[in-house]
């Protein structure tokens, strides 16, 4: 995988379901705004018509098969919206990107090389929010969903964490910087260190 050498920032937020990722992502997008950072966020599965068959077959479709179609939206994702969007010099967010492949594709029985070999040409995030929370408080918020996709049913939250430390250890040594959030309680706090940890990447990054 390479670099984001397209002058914006590219950031990743990934972890288990029910860790609260898309709240975070709301409330750092208007700090960042607040701030006067130009932000574009998107997720994974993107909107595109390939995205939308993933949501549509995922519960069907599995191992080699559904890990080969997420990197084909991935692909697409980066050409389409975040390649563009960095170019422009934006802080581009992407609720779930590589890390969550080498979580669910993982778990999926999808060996790490593979899924990392088919997405070999895409590009790293500068910086990765690795989500976390309780156990207990993750499986409370998904009793709380009207539905649940086959990754979430039969409490396996302990085993998305697991998969998620050993995709961390693989981004670090690919040189991508890791943001630990413990995100159980202290949105607030969080959301501050998050938005802190991007100023002073993007300020590096203007400064070089």
């Amino acid at each position: 995988m390479n670099k984001n050498e397209y002058g914006g920032l590219f950031i990743a937020f990934d972890g288990p379901n029910g860790a609260g990722k898309s709240t975070l992502i709301e409330r750092v997008q208007l700090e960042l705004i607040n701030n006067g950072l130009d932000v574009c966020v998107t997720k994974e599965p993107s909107e595109s018509l390939i995205g939308n068959f993933i949501r549509k077959i995922a519960e069907s479709l599995e191992g080699e098969s559904l890990a080969c179609l997420v990197a084909a939206d991935r692909y697409h994702h980066l050409k389409q919206t975040i390649i563009p969007e960095l170019k422009k010099g934006k802080v581009v967010i992407t609720d779930r990107y590589i890390l969550s492949s080498l979580i669910l594709q993982c778990m999926d029985n999808v060996d790490v090389t593979f899924v990392l070999a088919v997405n070999g040409k895409a590009i790293l995030p500068d910086i990765q929010i690795a989500v976390r929370a309780d156990v207990n408080i993750i499986q409370s918020r998904l009793n709380e969903r009207d539905k649940l996709t086959r990754f979430e049913h039969g409490q396996r939250s302990d085993s998305e964490l697991i998969y998620m430390t050993n995709g961390e250890v693989i981004l670090k040594q690919m040189g991508v910087s890791i943001c630990n959030i413990e995100n159980s309680k202290n949105l607030c706090d969080n959301v501050s260190l998050i938005v802190n940890h991007i100023k002073d990447a993007k300020n590096e990054r203007i400064v070089t």
